[in-house]
């Protein structure tokens, strides 16, 4: 449950650091296509990186009687997609703005829409008339034919409501920041990319597109390089994780002995443990055993796993080959040589092959300064705005990055936290004489002979 919490809560602050940055800028362009594209059907998040570069008639450094014309040159975008088979998700920033993505993916044809998340979050405070002063987006039609096996070429075109800045002196807030207004203007266009591998997991695309502005007959064009990988998506949709790792669990069930936890007192075997020979061999009319008494609770620890059907806790992959996980129950029993032990985040023990695990490092968590910091500098900068006092500004952002800091030292047990990855994890290997010296030190309590079968 900490672990559900602690992920919700740092959502929720990037959400409300993207609530910020949205009010710095309300500009977007169109987004590249391909990472779009590739999105679908994915069990995994796509993450992208891009840049694009913009040429044509450009209107920068130009002084009308509204101001000082500024139109970017460039934008650094970062997305994230997350696909419910044929649907798709998407949310970043395009420099800076937080922008929202979604539409329909397939193999060969797409249709996309997007819009600043500032227009969006603005929409349901405010009329219509004054959501379109701030309102940036589009849509896309694409498609998309494969070469080869590895390479697919695709064509785009968009209609959408872009924008360059005008700087007429406005201020952000009480701050000396400068807060200049989006010039928006209507442009339709078309493009081509290119999409293949790069490495044995990412994939990279190079586009080129063309825009018309409607309202100023401008012509503008876009070259952009696109990079993307893949991970573990947020709970959302058809990329649901808790589910997809149930259902893994579930197979992977069929041919373990496992037991599910029905409080921190008692457990339940599943029908594979009642048509196991070993297990209903010492079987007696008590209902329930205690979990205690078979288990020992250590701090949580790593193992090492010959395969990823040895266990039904959250997989990682450290570096190439290595299958680890976590627990903080375990226990021996040398009598068959199996090593009984708990789900990491979960109320399930499975059983394993003393010969298939090893043991390695104790789990250490995540490093939090990162994102302590960052909730200092986002305290800050919203002071600022409300305050206008640069000393009260620090002293604020100082207790938010104090607070989140002090909230998950000590509001939640460190070991239910998100665990650190190590480059160099379970790289010691022991032999199996050294396992099983180490095993014998946490022998299985009791004899099994009170345990609750499942009608």
């Amino acid at each position: 449950m900490k672990n559900i919490l602690n992920h919700w809560i740092r959502s929720f602050l990037a959400i409300a650091l993207a609530i910020f940055l949205a009010s710095c800028s309300s500009i977007t362009r169109p987004p590249p296509a391909a990472a779009f594209m590739d999105s679908y059907g994915r069990n995994e998040a796509l993450n992208s990186a891009s840049f694009a570069y913009y040429a044509g008639q450009l209107k920068n450094a130009v002084h009308d009687d509204d101001g000082h014309n500024t139109e970017w040159w460039g934008d650094v975008s970062f997305e994230r997609f997350i696909s419910g088979n044929y649907f798709t998700f998407g949310y970043g920033l395009q420099s800076f703005t937080p922008i929202v993505q979604a539409g329909f993916a397939s193999p060969y044809f797409g249709i996309t829409g997007w819009g600043n998340a500032f227009a969006i979050l603005y929409a349901p405070m405010h009329d219509s008339s004054t959501f379109f002063t701030r309102y940036s987006g589009g849509g896309m039609l694409i498609e998309q034919i494969p070469i080869n096996d590895k390479w697919k070429l695709g064509f785009t075109q968009h209609l959408s409501r872009n924008g360059r800045e005008i700087d007429n002196g406005g201020r952000l807030g009480k701050l000396w920041i400068p807060y200049p207004e989006p010039k928006f203007y209507t442009e339709v266009g078309g493009g081509l990319f290119i999409t293949g591998p790069i490495g044995e997991k990412g994939k990279m695309s190079f586009e080129l597109r063309y825009g018309r502005d409607l309202d100023e007959k401008r012509n503008r064009f876009a070259i952009t390089i696109d990079f993307w990988g893949f991970s573990s998506p947020f709970s959302l949709g058809g990329n649901d994780e808790i589910r997809k790792a149930a259902a893994k669990n579930l197979e992977k069930m069929k041919n373990m002995k496992t037991a599910t936890i029905e409080s921190p007192q008692t457990a339940t075997f599943t029908d594979a443990q009642k048509n196991d020979s070993k297990t209903t061999s010492s079987l007696t009319n008590s209902s329930t055993f205690t979990t205690t008494d078979i288990l020992h609770t250590i701090k949580r620890r790593w193992f090492r796993f010959s395969d990823t059907t040895q266990t039904i806790s959250t997989i990682y992959h450290p570096v190439k080959n290595v299958t680890a996980s976590t627990t903080k129950g375990i226990c021996y029993n040398e009598k068959d040589n199996t090593v009984w032990l708990k789900q990491d985040y979960g109320k399930m023990l499975y059983q394993v092959s003393a010969d298939s695990i090893d043991y390695c490092q104790e789990m250490e968590r995540k490093n939090l300064w990162g994102t302590a910091i960052l909730e200092g500098v986002l305290g800050t900068l919203l002071a600022g705005t409300l305050t206008g006092s640069l000393p009260a500004s620090i002293a604020i952002g100082a207790g938010f990055g104090t607070g989140f800091w002090a909230l998950f030292n000590f509001g939640f047990d460190p070991e239910e936290l998100a665990p650190k990855v190590y480059r160099e994890l379970c790289s010691e290997q022991h032999t199996k004489e050294q396992i099983i010296e180490w095993l014998k030190q946490y022998p299985c309590g009791g004899d099994f002979k009170t345990i609750k079968i499942k009608e």
